[in-house]
């Protein structure tokens, strides 16, 4: 994850081909990264572990890793990006942190033009996928990501939470969601309280700060405060969604239905170079929730209604179904909604415990 200043990110770093890389061609005319940048970059790579990741008990085992690797000459006869993955690897495998990362990025000889993204965040609505009435007047979104908070994600946030508001009860869909960027975890969970809440905290070991955050006191639109509400997880539900199913969680302000997530708990301030050619992602930041005074690394968020994936929202749906009818008055839409349920439950792949 990548706040801002703290935060909470899932990159995805496309490689850049310059003329300055030190590689070496094999026998087969393969280029293969030379011994001096392989030692260059684990050096570089010990120094900014012991600088700056998040669990300095671990730093002295993940150096041992890289070294040891290096010296066996796992990493021998490697393409860059065949040894950036084969790094990554290693450091993920040491440390248990699936947040720590490698990539083959060669540094532009000189700044580069300003570039237009292929895929522009309103070109992907900010993150948001699809907004549906389900049967019942259950409201469904999902929420594919947690982009950066600006005016532009705000106001796209708004118009579909507000909608949420017309609805009896809410289910948010982030079975595919892998993480973002922590304010907007705030700015949206706004929407489903009525007073101030604290919601989760990031301590920073290379600043040794830490960064609250809290819902916002005013958001443009209505609320969804009262509304039963779920939210749908996978094991790629990851990063700065997890935060928000484990805050909202703990909270008691949500009932969390399907797998357990990824166990991703750890932020990074982005990507730092460690040679001419390679960079690398360090956790340097964890969530610390003010409820539970921990998070979920490498453990994930477990869910409250275990069920598989690909049948969460049924089961969510039948159950908010469920709970609405315990509380429903109108004779006319109780039976409506009964009958709702009766359909749903014959189609449901997993039974659902009464609430």
């Amino acid at each position: 994850m990548q706040i801002r200043r703290a935060a909470v990110l899932a990159i995805v770093f496309l490689p850049v081909v310059t003329a300055a890389q030190q590689v070496t061609p094999a026998p087969s005319g393969r280029p293969t990264v030379e011994k001096a940048e392989r030692d260059r970059v684990i050096d570089v790579l010990a120094m900014k572990l012991s600088a700056g990741y998040v669990l300095p008990e671990a730093v002295g085992r993940i150096i041992q890793a890289l070294r040891s690797a290096n010296n066996a000459g796992e990493y021998d006869g490697t393409a860059p990006r065949e040894f950036a993955d084969a790094v990554g690897r290693t450091l993920r495998n040491a440390s248990g942190d699936k947040h720590f990362a490698v990539f083959y990025e060669p540094a532009p000889a000189a700044p580069p033009e300003a570039a237009t993204p292929s895929e522009p965040r309103e070109r992907l609505n900010f993150g948001f996928g699809k907004l549906e009435r389900l049967r019942g007047n259950v409201g469904y979104l999902e929420l594919v990501s947690f982009p950066n908070l600006s005016q532009q994600s705000a106001e796209t946030a708004s118009a579909l939470l507000s909608t949420l508001a017309n609805f009896d009860a809410i289910i948010l869909d982030l079975r595919r969601n892998s993480g973002g960027n922590t304010p907007m975890v705030a700015f949206i969970a706004t929407y489903f309280f009525d007073t101030r809440i604290h919601l989760t905290d990031a301590y920073w070991r290379d600043t040794n700060e830490t960064s609250q955050f809290w819902t916002a006191t005013f958001v443009p639109g209505r609320r969804a405060a009262r509304q039963p509400l779920y939210i749908l997880t996978s094991t790629s539900t990851f990063s700065a969604a997890e935060d928000f199913c484990y805050s909202m969680q703990n909270l008691k302000r949500a009932l969390v239905v399907g797998e357990t997530t990824g166990g991703g708990a750890h932020s990074s301030r982005g990507p730092q170079r460690l040679t001419q050619s390679f960079t690398a992602i360090i956790p340097a930041g964890r969530s610390i929730s003010p409820v539970t005074k921990t998070n979920w690394e490498g453990t994930g968020v477990t869910p409250d209604i275990e069920t598989p994936a690909d049948a969460a929202l049924g089961v969510a749906h039948l159950h908010a179904l469920r709970s609405l009818l315990e509380g429903e008055t109108d004779r006319q839409w109780k039976q409506t909604l009964q009958r709702v349920a009766d359909d749903l439950a014959t189609s449901a792949s997993v039974p659902v415990p009464e609430r």
